[in-house]
């Protein structure tokens, strides 16, 4: 099944770019301007997405690099400062404070000065250095508040280590008073190797700045998108970017130690982003190409549009002519081959249209005669045996009842002699009926009942002239004996359709005699049924062999015809006799 699919697709695409003359121009337009443009797309991509790589490289290799001299720097300078205070405190020749709260004038000017020699240590970015005694108690200025410090993750942390270890990390300062947003620090826990006095316990606190390091954090998390772990030289993770992702083996990785410390700092960026701008670059050249390929379809279309058109028109006018509009002919403005080809198609077009006038006027005149022929052939037995009726009624009537029927029969016979209009309105049909039917009481006497039911709706459409009075004709000569019994007449609006249904209760006849009565009979005029015929043929003539009589019949159980024909008033019908 998939390859009968595939061959039927195969097909179709074949005879799509064989069969369009503007399918072949675009495609030509397209490989011409696609060969150069996708070797130009190539070799730009290529160029320019190693120059960005490189620049790329080179700008997160520049960071990393400010990144760890930052760290290094920041470390080095706590160090050193850390080292001094301790050796300092250390001495037992230097040490001077006595006492850790101040309550006499020479303790409270021992912790200045010992506070002056803390302040002289801070640099530029040095946040605070303070000395923590075991009770909570600490120097380095006012402007701390040690109850939110001891509640800090780090400091519960910090505060847990030994002599002889420190305390590195980075976190939130939110421990000064004042209203400022906590700031990024990066600080250094050290115990003070004492054992005596107020020294015994404490721990010193140096605070730095870290704004300028995460600076350089940062940027490597925005621009270079890239995942920074900081380690220290316990391995202990000491920074971590927020974004939760776990590493992949596909990620382009950074690794910078810090030998001095132990530190080792990570930087991991995944492989897409790292790649980002080289497929930025190759969208925008596919983007480019793809304009490029559009601009190539559009140039296509404006040159071939008007050779297209013209073939277009020529084709939509010989579909056109296909279906019957001989009126159609293409106007000639150009004298190429198209042109030329136009001119012979326009001649064409009128030469079939003049011979189907001509076979259409022929046509015409034989349905005229065809139609004149049946009017002729209408059964005389009217008028001999009216005639008969009148002559022996004139002998036992009165003149009244003689000049009543020779009334009726003129009305009838002047309808039967009307060659005016092939078709007419159904009520002025039913009046020719009526006169008939009253010359036929005139001669039977009140021997037969009719009755008519039709809607009002339904008697300004056309039927056939002389259409009925065959069928009561039938009936008369046929049906009854001595013109005795019920007529009943019916029409019925079907929509598109009238439905008649005329049945008697007369002696009927058998299947053969029914279908006899709708056979031709013209080779023997005196037959059965030869009005009935050519009531059928009238209709199937004027409105089609869908249309036309049917007849249902029993012995003994009487007859019943149907006639079906199509709804047409007289200002959309055009079937008159010449």
């Amino acid at each position: 099944m998939s390859v009968e699919v595939i061959k039927n697709f195969t097909i179709k695409v074949k005879n799509q770019l064989y069969g369009s003359f503007r399918t072949k121009l675009m495609l030509f337009f397209i490989v011409v301007a696609l060969i150069p443009l996708l070797l130009f797309g190539y070799l730009s991509y290529q160029k320019s997405s190693t120059i960005v790589n490189r620049q790329f490289n080179e700008y997160e290799n520049f960071a990393v690099a400010q990144l760890e001299n930052q760290l290094e720097n920041t470390i080095n300078q706590m160090f050193v400062v850390s080292n001094d205070i301790h050796q300092y405190l250390s001495d037992p020749t230097l040490i001077v404070i006595k006492e850790e709260i101040p309550k006499t004038y020479e303790g409270f000017i021992e912790k200045k000065n010992f506070e002056r020699f803390l302040e002289a240590h801070k640099t530029f970015n040095t946040k605070g250095i303070y000395l923590i005694t075991e009770s909570g108690y600490y120097y380095g200025g006012n402007h701390l508040n040690s109850q939110k410090l001891f509640k800090m993750p780090f400091w519960k942390e910090a505060s847990q280590i030994k002599q002889g270890e420190r305390w590195i990390g980075f976190y939130l300062a939110d421990h000064y008073e004042s209203n400022k947003p906590p700031e990024p620090m990066i600080s250094l826990v050290l115990p003070i190797q004492s054992q005596y006095g107020i020294l015994k316990g404490s721990k010193l606190l140096i605070e730095t700045n870290a704004e300028e390091l995460f600076t350089y954090i940062k940027y490597l998390e925005r621009d270079v998108h890239a995942f920074v772990t900081i380690h220290n030289e316990k391995s202990k993770v000491i920074y971590r970017t927020k974004a939760k992702r776990e590493p992949l083996s596909s990620d382009v990785v950074r690794v910078k130690n810090i030998d001095a410390y132990g530190w080792k700092i990570e930087i991991r960026v995944p492989k897409k982003l790292f790649y980002q701008s080289s497929e930025v670059i190759f969208n925008y050249t596919l983007l480019g190409i793809f304009f490029l390929i559009i601009l190539a379809i559009l140039l296509a279309i404006v040159f071939s549009a008007p050779l297209a058109k013209r073939i277009r028109k020529l084709k939509e006018s010989m579909e056109l002519v296909s279906v019957g509009e001989l009126q159609t002919q293409i106007p000639v403005k150009e004298n190429d081959e198209i042109g030329k080809l136009t001119i012979s198609f326009n001649q064409m077009v009128q030469q079939i249209k003049e011979l189907i006038d001509e076979i259409g006027e022929t046509e015409r005149l034989k349905r005229q005669a065809e139609l004149r022929a049946f009017h002729y052939q209408i059964n005389p037995h009217l008028l001999f045996n009216t005639l008969n009726s009148i002559q022996w009624k004139a002998r036992l009537s009165n003149a009244k009842e003689v000049q009543q029927m020779i009334y009726h029969l003129t009305e009838v016979l002047h309808e039967n002699l009307n060659f005016s209009d092939e078709l007419i309105s159904l009520k002025k049909e039913l009046d020719t009926i009526s006169h008939y039917l009253k010359v036929q009481e005139i001669r039977y006497g009140h021997m037969f009942d009719y009755h008519e039911r039709v809607s009002p709706e339904c008697l300004e459409f056309l039927i056939p002239r002389l259409s009925l009075q065959p069928l009561f004709e039938n009936i008369f000569f046929h049906a009854f004996e001595d013109g005795k019994g019920i007529i009943e007449l019916s029409i019925e609006d079907q929509s598109d359709f009238l439905e008649l249904t005329l049945s008697d209760n007369g002696k009927g006849m058998n299947e053969q005699t029914a279908l006899n009565l709708l056979n031709d009979h013209s080779s023997n005029e005196k037959a059965r049924g030869i009005g009935v015929y050519n009531v059928d043929q009238r209709l199937k003539l004027h409105f089609g062999s869908e249309y036309g009589l049917t007849i249902e019949s029993e012995p003994k159980c009487g007859t019943t015809f149907k006639m079906r024909w199509p709804k047409r008033r007289m200002n959309n019908d055009q079937s008159h006799s010449g």
